[in-house]
C-alpha cells in the first residue's frame, strides 16, 4: 500500500513539473517533444507517440514518437477510427488495451514498418476547448499493464498538452499575415534560425521550400489587385492543406511563400511539393489559371557552419533555376 502511495506522489510531482515545462514555451515542436519524453517516463512505458490531426484532411500523423525506429513511421497516416489512436480520436474516449494482438482495434502496420512489438497500450484524446486535435499514447508498460490510475495521469497530461498547443496557436495568430493567415516574414526568419539550431543539435535534416507565383505581376496589372489578393489567399490555402502540423508556412513577401520543413526525407518533400504544384496548376480563380515555381534548399544535419541565411540562399538559387528553366517546376539545390 505504501509503495503504491509513494508511486502516486512521485507521479503527481513529476506531472506538476512537466506541466510547468510544457506551458513555459510557445514553440509547438518543443511542446510535442516534452510531451512524449515526459509521458513515457511518467507511465514507465517502453515507447510513446503523439498523433495529431492534419488540417482539413482528418487523418492522424505521427507528430512525435520515441525509439530508434521513429523516423520509419513519420510518413504513416491513420484515418479516424483506424487503430487504437484513430479509435480514440474518433470516439473521444480514453482506452486501455491489455493485449494488443487480440484486440480488433489494434493496427499492426506500424509494428511491421518499425520492427517494434506492441503488447499493451494506453491512449487518451488530446482535446482543446471545442475539438479533439489528436491522440497521446504510451506503449508497453515496463512492469505489468496499464490501469485506470495510469489513465487518469495520462489524461491530465494530455489536457496540459492541449492547453499549451492552444496557447501556441493563439500566439501564432498574433504573428500571422492579415491577408493569407500565414506567418509573417519576420517570424519566419526567427523560426528558421531556431529550427536550424535544433537540426544541428539533433543532427536531423531540415528543408526550406521557396515558392513564387508565376506571372503574378501580369495578373495584377490585367485583373487588378483584388483579384491578386484572391489568388494569394487561394495559394495559401493550398499550402496549408498539404503541410504538417510542425511545418512553418509563411508569406515571404509579395507573391513569394516559404515553408520550413523539419525531420523529413528529401524525397518525401519533393513528392509533397509536387502535389502542391500540381494542385495549383489545376486551380482556376474566376477562370484564371495559376502556376508556381519552387526551389528547395536542403540541410543534412551535418554542416555545423551553415547559417539560416545560407539556407535561404540555397532555396533562392533553386527557385531562380526553376524560373530560368521555364517556370511551373521544382528545383532542388544540390
Amino acid at each position: 500500500m505504501k509503495e503504491s502511495q509513494d508511486r502516486k506522489i512521485d507521479q503527481l510531482n513529476m506531472l506538476i513539473n512537466m506541466s510547468t515545462i510544457i506551458n513555459s514555451t510557445l514553440d509547438i515542436q518543443e511542446i510535442i517533444k516534452y510531451a512524449i519524453e515526459g509521458s513515457t517516463r511518467l507511465l514507465q512505458a517502453e515507447a510513446g507517440s503523439l498523433l495529431l490531426l492534419e488540417r482539413d484532411v482528418g487523418e492522424l500523423y505521427f507528430a512525435e514518437a520515441t525509439g530508434e525506429k521513429k523516423e520509419k513511421i513519420k510518413d504513416i497516416k491513420l484515418k479516424k477510427g483506424q487503430g487504437v489512436a484513430g479509435w480514440v480520436a474518433e470516439k473521444g474516449d480514453p482506452l486501455v488495451v491489455h493485449d494488443a494482438s487480440s484486440d480488433p482495434r489494434f493496427f499492426n502496420g506500424v509494428d511491421k514498418i518499425s520492427g517494434f512489438v506492441t503488447r499493451n497500450i494506453l491512449c487518451v484524446p488530446v482535446r482543446t476547448k471545442d475539438k479533439i486535435v489528436g491522440s497521446l499514447e504510451v506503449i508497453n508498460k515496463k512492469s505489468g499493464t496499464f490501469d485506470s490510475d495510469d489513465m487518469l495521469v495520462l489524461t491530465a497530461l494530455a489536457n496540459q498538452i492541449a492547453m499549451a498547443i492552444e496557447n501556441a496557436h493563439l500566439y501564432e495568430e498574433s504573428i500571422s499575415d492579415g491577408l493569407t493567415g500565414l506567418y509573417q516574414h519576420k517570424f519566419f526568419k526567427l523560426r528558421l534560425e531556431e529550427e536550424l539550431m535544433r537540426s544541428k543539435r539533433y543532427k536531423h535534416a531540415l528543408d526550406l521550400v521557396m515558392i513564387d507565383i508565376d506571372h503574378f505581376k501580369k495578373v495584377n496589372d490585367k485583373y487588378g489587385h483584388l483579384m491578386g489578393d484572391t489568388i494569394l489567399k487561394e495559394v495559401a490555402l493550398a499550402l496549408k492543406r498539404h503541410t504538417r502540423f510542425e511545418d512553418v508556412v509563411a508569406r515571404y513577401g509579395g507573391e513569394e511563400f516559404a515553408i520550413i520543413m523539419p525531420f523529413t526525407p528529401r524525397e518525401s518533400i519533393v513528392e509533397m511539393v509536387e502535389r502542391i504544384r500540381a494542385e495549383i496548376e489545376m486551380m482556376r480563380v474566376s477562370g484564371i489559371g495559376i502556376t508556381i515555381s519552387v526551389g528547395i534548399g536542403h540541410f543534412d544535419g551535418q554542416e555545423m557552419d551553415l547559417s539560416y541565411k545560407d539556407l535561404i540562399q540555397r532555396a533562392d538559387e533553386a527557385l531562380y533555376a526553376a524560373k530560368r528553366k521555364g517556370k511551373n517546376r521544382i528545383e532542388v539545390f544540390v
